[in-house]
């Protein structure tokens, strides 16, 4: 398992007490189906540096920010 991969699976999927803790975790990948893990994991990684760091901004409205883009 690559790198990415190893981060990736441990934040979704954190130990706790020495077990593991299961997490409803779902991937809209959108128009973008040539996605490999790899890639996902790595956006994953980034995404959670992201709010480890204080970068992001909570949201609890996920559907109401979602911007359609018109062709």
């Amino acid at each position: 398992m690559s790198v990415q991969m190893e981060r990736a699976t441990k934040a979704l999927f954190p130990q706790t007490n020495g077990a593991d803790e299961v997490v409803n975790v779902k991937f809209f990948l959108g128009s973008k189906r040539g996605v490999t893990a790899e890639e996902l994991a790595e956006q994953m990684n980034r995404a959670d540096a992201q709010i480890r760091n204080g970068l992001a901004e909570r949201t609890t409205v996920l559907d109401g920010e979602l911007t359609v883009k018109q062709l």
